[in-house]
């Protein structure tokens, strides 16, 4: 099903060598209804930063059940990690980036792939600057398409 998340990598032969606390963000891209969004945990502003390249007029309302639950995951996660030093990280930033809208109801997980490859959270990434369609559109075409569109 492609609205649920499997969270607990803990037991993961992949997830076993990873080294969370090394890193400055986290990406977990969540699919819901066909639609992908993306739920970054900033490890350096402290801060859970929710991506979405479509527009929703009641945006946090839409997204906060699943943005919930994976920073909830976080929080526990680092919990184990840093302790009492997470306590502060219940603070969630909703971006609808509007130079980011997808012009099409299928291009969703190209948004994600890209900012996985380029966002540099809230105050410096360059997709939040100047940033074109055509970028996206010339991007996709070295992506194989898989078949599922949202």
């Amino acid at each position: 099903y492609y609205n649920k998340v499997d969270l607990d990598i803990t037991n993961k032969e992949w997830a076993k060598n990873l080294s969370f606390t090394e890193c400055n963000l986290w990406f977990f891209p969540y699919c819901d209804n066909k639609h992908y969004i993306m739920i970054c945990v900033n490890i350096k502003a402290e801060i859970f930063e929710v991506l979405d390249s479509l527009r929703h007029k009641d945006f946090k309302e839409y997204y906060k059940p699943m943005a919930d639950r994976v920073v909830q995951y976080a929080i526990n996660y680092m919990k184990t990690q840093f302790a009492e030093k997470t306590v502060k990280w219940e603070r969630v930033i909703w971006f609808n980036l509007e130079k980011v809208t997808q012009p099409d109801q299928k291009s969703c997980g190209m948004y994600i792939i890209r900012w996985m490859r380029h966002w540099e959270g809230k105050y410096n990434s360059a997709l939040t600057k100047d940033w074109k369609r055509i970028d996206l559109i010339n991007e996709r075409k070295g992506v194989p398409d898989v078949g599922h569109h949202s």
